[in-house]
């Protein structure tokens, strides 16, 4: 085994370890995780079977197998950073829809507050005002 095959797989065990470690440790969701390690997996058959790459290359028209390596890592970048374009939008969106009821409620409290302290100050005018009556008494 070529050193560059025992490198590449040695780097994709570690990152088959670091995806583990940090989806242990609730760092990483699942849905994310995949990703990495389906890209874990590729990089070890290729490394461990350079036949792998060279079919697929000459199958894709590709003129050598680093090339179509290359390739293989840009078109996987290229779907990461997609994905995670979809989820930042769709973040975006919970978060404006979350300001939007958070400010709702503000004013929905403001407005209960004003007619609480209208009531209260509604109620201590009426005791004021039968407290400042004289009381008559009966002699």
């Amino acid at each position: 085994m070529a050193g560059w095959q025992i490198l590449s797989i040695v780097i994709a065990g570690i990152v088959l370890l670091v995806v583990v470690e940090m989806m242990r440790r609730r760092k990483l969701r699942e849905k994310y995780a995949g990703i990495w390690l389906i890209v874990a997996v590729g990089v070890v058959v290729l490394a461990a079977l350079p036949g792998a790459a060279e079919f697929l290359a000459g199958l894709t028209g590709v003129q050598t197998a680093s090339n179509f390596v290359f390739l293989l890592a840009g078109v996987v970048l290229a779907l990461v950073c997609l994905h995670l374009s979809v989820e930042v939008g769709h973040l975006e969106e919970e978060v404006r829809t979350s300001v939007e009821e958070t400010a709702l409620l503000r004013c929905e409290l403001e407005d209960t507050r004003r007619e609480l302290e209208r009531r209260i100050t509604e109620l201590k005018s009426a005791q004021d005002s039968s407290t400042d009556s004289p009381v008559q008494s009966s002699h």
